[in-house]
């Protein structure tokens, strides 16, 4: 670097040598946020940012700048994944030299190396580039006073304290990057984030003159394509923010990345808008690849506050006076789950609920628990399914989905009374398309897919329901799953609370299913989904 460039801030170094992947300007007026972190000279720094924000090219350009500001540098970058290391290389790095003639020229020449582990440049600056992901083998025996850890959500904790060991020989000078997406909240992402200072891009309202919390879930709703004050609800703008640090007197410095603080952030795209996928990505996808937050283990993956303001100022349906206006010329559906004996020594109920599929959401008209002595005797099974036979035709409904694992019995005597409309339904596990089985005549429906899926368009407000009164005891229902993730098998599960009931949630799903197979793409709304016959 020149002498006329030595009392030039870093991130002014950067911007006049490097470029996006784009080849344009690297932009800080319209991603202030950027600055302070490119000028960042902490030894231990954390980054815990949303997938899209500039990670790549803020790696890229501060390790090339690093590499060519001083003779003899060593880094080592250590990724999860050999792919990743290489994708980062060719993608990133690389283009930034290449595109450049004269860096390109500085950088390179007769004794440099350029290959998939090693970039050595002229002036003796070395990049090591490892993948340590399931072994931390190769990165043994490395040696390096700055250590880049990428993608670290991938990487076991022990491997990441064998790469940190790579820095052992430079107590006095050693440098440590840890960037990534987080996972759950045991993630050793969210973990290293936590030990730091935790800054947050703070974003003052103009309309309330308050500060707004650290964006998080309150600043999402379907309904506001835009950035708004959790306060007042008004528009906010990110170019007013700051970064403040929520635990001050740590002295490791970390950021938190959410995909919202960027000014360019797309709403709708009919795919790609932040709403878009707050509508069809998981929740802990959502969270994890677009908030920059863990989904944590146990908690509510919807609030009750969130449901019953979904709510209408209606009674539940009654069966003896249904307005034909209600349902003639709409698609009708019942969903039905069947009682088993017991569960932790308490009695289990068949639950059932009729909804009326309408343009843009669907409407529950009723539900019903089958509990109480009533229901409870040798006749229990008897009444119950004469009542079922009652309701589909007093709301002429269209199909009943029922649950095949439990109800077998119960829904081969209902279907020899109300016939196709009848349809038996499974959960399975993987991911596959919901199908009808041929042999079974049964459609095996992909759990956990199914129920992001539900989770989503119950977020969305695509689900009404009778007044609050009638409906929170069903509700409840819904509160009582959590999402699991199982490390072992590295797959994600829905599980429920305890002996908890989940009843009424599963008939949501049910209804989902059904309304999705009887419409398919005349409901946009429901975003895309195969099926297979």
């Amino acid at each position: 670097m020149s002498k006329k460039s030595k009392g030039i801030d870093l991130i002014t170094r950067i911007a006049n040598i490097f470029r996006n992947k784009e080849g344009q300007a690297l932009d800080f007026a319209t991603r202030p946020y950027w600055k302070q972190i490119y000028n960042e000279m902490s030894r231990y720094v954390v980054l815990m940012t949303s997938r899209q924000i500039g990670k790549s090219t803020f790696q890229a350009t501060r390790i090339l700048y690093e590499m060519l500001s001083r003779r003899g540098a060593s880094i080592l970058l250590a990724n999860a994944k050999e792919e990743q290391s290489k994708k980062f290389r060719q993608e990133s790095l690389l283009p930034q030299i290449f595109r450049n003639p004269r860096l390109k020229r500085a950088a390179f020449g007769k004794s440099s190396i350029n290959n998939a582990k090693m970039i050595k440049l002229s002036n003796g600056s070395t990049l090591h580039l490892e993948h340590v992901g399931s072994s931390a083998d190769s990165a043994r025996g490395s040696s390096a006073p700055t250590i880049i850890v990428d993608e670290v959500q991938d990487i076991p904790r022990g491997n990441v304290d064998v790469i940190m060991e790579s820095a052992a020989n430079f107590a006095e000078v050693s440098k440590y990057r840890f960037t990534g997406t987080c996972k759950d909240d045991r993630n050793i992402m969210y973990q290293l984030f936590l030990d730091t200072c935790q800054y947050e891009w703070i974003i003052p309202c103009a309309s309330c003159n308050q500060d707004n919390p650290p964006i998080g879930m309150e600043h999402i709703d379907p309904e506001r394509e835009y950035l708004f004050c959790a306060h007042c609800k008004e528009p906010i703008n990110t170019l007013g923010g700051r970064w403040v640090a929520q635990n001050p007197q740590c002295k490791r410095v970390g950021y938190r990345i959410p995909r919202l603080i960027d000014l360019h952030t797309v709403w709708r795209n009919s795919a790609d808008g932040i709403l878009d996928k707050y509508e069809t990505y998981s929740r802990d996808k959502f969270l994890n690849e677009v908030m920059a937050m863990p989904s944590v283990q146990g908690e509510a993956l919807i609030t009750l506050q969130e449901l019953e303001s979904f709510c209408e100022d209606r009674p539940i349906m009654d069966p003896d006076n249904v307005p034909k206006e209600e349902i003639l010329g709409q698609a009708i559906i019942a969903a039905v789950d069947w009682a088993y004996n017991t569960v932790l020594g308490g009695v289990s109920h068949t639950i059932l609920s009729i909804a009326k599929v309408e343009n843009d959401h669907i409407k529950i008209l009723y539900m019903k628990r089958f509990s109480g002595p009533y229901y409870e005797g040798l006749k229990g099974p008897d009444l119950v399914l004469n009542e079922i036979q009652g309701l589909v035709a007093a709301f002429g409904v269209d199909w009943v989905f029922a649950d095949h694992r439990i109800g077998n019995k119960e829904n081969l005597r209902l279907k020899q009374r109300i016939g196709k409309r009848m349809v038996e339904v499974e959960y399975s596990s993987g991911s596959h398309p919901v199908r009808l089985k041929k042999d079974t005549s049964r459609y095996s429906i992909p759990r956990t897919e199914s129920l992001d899926r539900l989770f989503n368009q119950l977020r969305a407000g695509r689900f009404i329901f009778p007044n609050v009164d009638s409906s929170t005891e069903y509700l409840t229902d819904i509160l009582n799953v959590y999402t699991h993730y199982n490390e072992d098998h590295t797959r994600r599960t829905y599980e429920r609370k305890g002996g908890a009931s989940d009843d009424f949630l599963h008939l949501l799903n049910y209804t989902l299913i059904a309304a999705i197979q009887h419409f398919g793409e005349k409901m946009p709304w429901l975003g895309k989904y195969s099926y297979k016959d």
